[in-house]
């Protein structure tokens, strides 16, 4: 009896073993995937954002703006995103208005009050700060995958949570031509594929600007968003928070809202 129970044992571990050694292993995801992945499951159909914008100086001086940010996904999956200063009375009205195109070559649009219409941004200018803060008009918009080139290039821990590391390459020379940047290293939570970091290279290679994201929250479904986001230039010594006082999702805004005339109406 010992002997047969020998044999089954040993019969069993070999099954164990073969069946181990053939199992079909999942691929790894790659850096294009995961992209959409991300893309595709923190969509909502509209969203509004109400927050504080400190922009801080080398020197510590702090300026303080209130904004309002207004977002809407599309049925052809592209976003519209309409931007407002609040307060103080400097900026009040000021107005960011973007058309995603599936191509990358976004429309912007910035509202000054004092000119009374808006004046679109050329594909040259995307690269440059916005309204005096850390972010570029072309960090103002929504992170498409069909315009870049992603790979995976590691896992790290950010605080805490195992992340993927995705590097982006603009995808095409017309990209790379109007991009501020030579390429670009992002970290993905693997729990819930949230974006917590962007790091930004300069067209010398050299590091530019590190974006962190903080105090995730599950707004619907599988969508998630930081309330708090900072952008550091480490080459220049400043940087830029955000931070969310109230969020609404699926209102039910309009594409109308999305429009030149309604950058002027909001401001008038």
């Amino acid at each position: 009896m010992e002997i047969r129970a020998s044999v089954a044992l040993s019969t069993l571990a070999l099954t164990v073993a073969f069946v181990m050694t053939w199992a079909p292993v999942a691929p790894a995801q790659t850096g294009p995937e995961i992209m959409q992945k991300y893309r595709a499951i923190h969509r909502v159909k509209d969203e509004e954002e109400q927050f504080v914008l400190r922009i801080v100086s080398a020197s510590g001086a702090t300026k303080e703006r209130r904004v309002v940010r207004w977002t809407l996904n599309g049925p052809d999956d592209l976003d519209k995103l309409l931007i407002r200063f609040l307060a103080p009375r400097d900026v009040e009205n000021t107005a960011l208005l973007t058309w995603e195109a599936k191509d990358g070559n976004d429309d912007q649009w910035l509202y000054l009050p004092a000119t009374k219409k808006p004046k679109r941004i050329a594909a040259s200018g995307k690269k440059n700060r916005f309204m005096g803060t850390d972010f570029s008009y072309e960090d103002m918009r929504t992170e498409n995958p069909a315009v870049n080139r992603y790979t995976v290039s590691g896992s790290e821990s950010v605080d805490g949570q195992d992340c993927w590391v995705v590097e982006s390459v603009p995808a095409t020379e017309r990209q790379a031509a109007e991009t501020g940047y030579s390429k670009r290293r992002v970290w993905l939570r693997k729990d819930n594929h949230s974006i917590v970091k962007r790091e930004y290279h300069d067209k010398q290679g050299k590091l530019e600007k590190v974006e962190t994201m903080r105090k995730l929250v599950n707004v619907k479904g599988s969508a998630w968003r930081a309330d708090e986001t900072e952008m550091r230039d480490v080459q220049a010594g400043t940087k830029t928070i955000l931070s969310v006082e109230r969020r609404a999702v699926e209102k039910g805004l309009k594409d109308n809202f999305f429009t030149e005339a309604e950058l002027i109406r909001g401001g008038s």
